[in-house]
């Protein structure tokens, strides 16, 4: 199945160059460790944080499926299934866990909760919720089924309240580990890029060198991958891979990430394949300075607006602003995109511990597009600390 970008992610001339500060892979210097887990603590500490966002609302309690928020919130990363489970985190009482029978062990090994009830196959798991949960007011994370909330309400006297900016506030602001493991998943995938761009050779398909992406990912100890898009095709800003093969003097865009201790990377690297025509260089520059702009506006008390302009102009300026056809940036976390969003219409200040991508982009229909995208945490004052190593001038690959 073709990958989409949102399942994820120093030379001039014709000199071949890295662009990457991380060093090499290399049998004899293997990856070192992935950062340590979070502790319990942790998650009783952010179970606390929710308490009390729910109290402000006048909330009873939350009610959290499977889902990103369950893994931020308990520790449990599973996928939804047709069978129910469901923390219930109650504002003045226990986080529950409710989960089929079968499942209940596995979850007492990693869920970080203070009890587990389990219902049987033959057995409604409305009904065990219903038992749980205190008449009022109950907040809903936001991604939870339709189907849930409207046999729970018909089940019992609560009235469901949207309960996501709850969940969302405290994991916009991301801890200093929550930060590390940003800071790791990018830097995996700085390496997994520039392995890939050794492979590159006449002929290969964007398909073969996604491939590629995906083999140094694996190589590397971690699950990810990413968009690979030549020459004209680099010109759509969400191209999936496809079966165009790569020329000498194609633009290859990778867009690419993964995924340490839950955390996302996100980023993309655009090199010439052989050769740079001069609009190229000139837009590849654009780009450049645009993302420097952006990176220099990026502070707490600035809006997401605000920092989309300072790049936005930059491009304009140069005459190219038609092509610059998407937000500057968007949100990083345990979700790939996830607030707070760099775009035009956003005047929300952002906030120290904030993280976000910078990925300004010109894209020339028929042509080719280039984008460079690097991870930010937001801090009190400029720069942001930065979470990826952010290329130098434009690298032309040697063909071969």
């Amino acid at each position: 199945m073709p990958l989409t970008r949102r399942r994820w992610m120093t030379a001039a001339g014709a000199a071949v160059a890295t662009a990457l500060a991380a060093p090499r892979l290399s049998a004899a210097m293997p990856e070192p460790p992935l950062p340590a887990p979070l502790s319990a603590d942790a998650f009783r500490e952010r179970q606390a944080r929710l308490r009390s966002g729910a109290r402000a609302a006048g909330v009873a309690a939350l009610l959290v499926t499977p889902s990103t928020s369950l893994a931020w919130t308990a520790n449990l990363a599973i996928e939804r299934s047709e069978r129910l489970t469901a923390l219930l985190l109650l504002t003045d009482g226990p986080a529950i866990l409710v989960t089929p029978s079968f499942e209940a062990d596995n979850h007492r090994r990693d869920a970080v909760v203070d009890e587990i009830v389990s219902w049987k196959e033959d057995e409604d798991p409305i009904a065990a919720v219903v038992k749980i949960l205190p008449r009022g007011v109950v907040g809903i994370e936001g991604s939870t089924a339709y189907d849930t909330v409207t046999r729970l309400t018909a089940a019992a006297p609560i009235e469901a309240r949207d309960a996501t900016e709850i969940f969302s506030a405290p994991r916009r602001i991301k801890s200093s580990e929550e930060q590390a493991f940003i800071r790791e998943a990018a830097r995996r995938t700085n390496l997994a890029i520039e392995a890939t761009h050794r492979a590159l050779a006449v002929g290969k398909t964007e398909g073969e060198i996604s491939a590629e992406l995906e083999r140094q990912f694996r190589a590397l100890g971690v699950r990810g991958g990413g968009l690979v898009q030549f020459g004209p095709s680099a010109a759509f800003p969400h191209g999936a891979p496809g079966e165009r093969r790569l020329a000498r003097g194609d633009v290859v865009l990778i867009d690419a990430g993964c995924k340490v201790r839950g955390y996302n990377s996100d980023v993309t690297r655009t090199v010439a394949f052989g050769s740079a025509s001069d609009e190229v260089r000139r837009v590849y520059a654009a780009v450049d300075r645009a993302q420097r702009a952006g990176i220099d506006a990026l502070r707490a008390g600035a809006s997401g607006e605000d920092v989309d302009r300072a790049a936005r102009k930059v491009i304009e300026d140069a005459g190219w602003g038609d092509g610059f056809t998407h937000r500057l940036g968007h949100g990083l976390g345990m979700d790939g995109h996830e607030s707070p969003y760099l775009v035009r219409g956003n005047g929300a200040a952002l906030a120290a511990g904030n993280t976000v991508t910078v990925e300004p982009g010109i894209y020339l229909s028929g042509k080719f597009g280039v984008r460079i995208e690097d991870d930010y945490a937001v801090r009190e004052t400029a720069p942001p600390a930065g979470l990826s190593v952010r290329p130098a001038e434009l690298v032309v690959v040697k063909a071969s």
